[in-house]
């Protein structure tokens, strides 16, 4: 299940980094390149192009720790649920409950359902990371960097949430940590050329890959839940040669 999820997770973030990721996070990255731009700018130098990208890893590693941090925090508290779970024979409601999540997420990000990040502003009051963050887009220091990506990862997303469900589904600390690493790493690449991508791909060619992940995830889902009736005995297990589909 480990791997399924890493290639999930992985596939999901280089797909969806053109799209949601594209439209949600561009704004950031653009933000922060003309800022350093205008910096080196007044400093009087030329950075080439692997400076600039180099300039841009301490952003992505703190979102990605936030990302791992968050993964690590849920593949706990589902391992925990699991054994305690394995004692009580609530596995099958558990993967039931999980599928459901990421069913309800998919639909979200497919647009039959209002979008996630509406639900989580209207239950945090609105507040946002954000303002702490635009204090932090002119400095460069490499501490003030890591933690304006730290802070960027605390932003509400509906995909980051979706997999963080996926994350839950591994239902170990580590399985869960790296599920959102390989994530947050398959989004680096659109993001980090956002200057180039972004014109050479239309809106609706973005919103065609942000529906094909959902789509992904959708499958994930299904797969969950039908899981967790198997564990449940509702249903039979569904093996086709060495492959387990539930």
């Amino acid at each position: 299940m480990l791997l399924s999820n890493l290639a999930l997770a992985f596939l999901t973030g280089i797909i969806s980094s053109f799209g949601h990721c594209l439209g949600m996070c561009g704004g950031i990255v653009a933000i922060y390149s003309a800022r350093q731009a205008a910096q080196t700018a007044e400093a009087g130098s030329q950075p080439n192009l692997v400076s600039r990208i180099i300039s841009f890893l301490p952003l992505h590693l703190g979102r990605i720790t936030t990302y791992t941090f968050f993964g690590a925090l849920v593949g706990l508290a589902s391992s925990l649920l699991e054994q305690f779970g394995g004692m009580m024979g609530w596995q099958g409601a558990f993967s039931i409950l999980v599928g459901l999540a990421m069913l309800l997420v998919s639909l979200s990000l497919l647009g039959i359902l209002p979008p996630i990040e509406m639900a989580i502003a209207s239950l945090t009051g609105g507040n946002s990371p954000m303002a702490r963050m635009r204090g932090l887009f002119g400095k460069r220091s490499i501490f003030a960097t890591i933690l304006l990506g730290i802070l960027w990862g605390f932003l509400p997303c509906g995909l980051v949430f979706a997999m963080l469900v996926l994350a839950a589904r591994a239902q170990t600390l580590w399985g869960g940590a790296l599920t959102m690493l390989v994530f947050g790493l398959g989004t680096i690449p659109t993001l980090l050329g956002f200057g180039l991508a972004a014109n050479l791909l239309s809106p609706n060619l973005r919103g065609r890959l942000q529906k094909f992940a959902a789509v992904l995830i959708l499958l994930f889902a299904v797969q969950t839940i039908l899981r967790g009736l198997a564990v449940a005995n509702l249903i039979p297990s569904l093996i086709i040669g060495p492959v387990m589909l539930w």
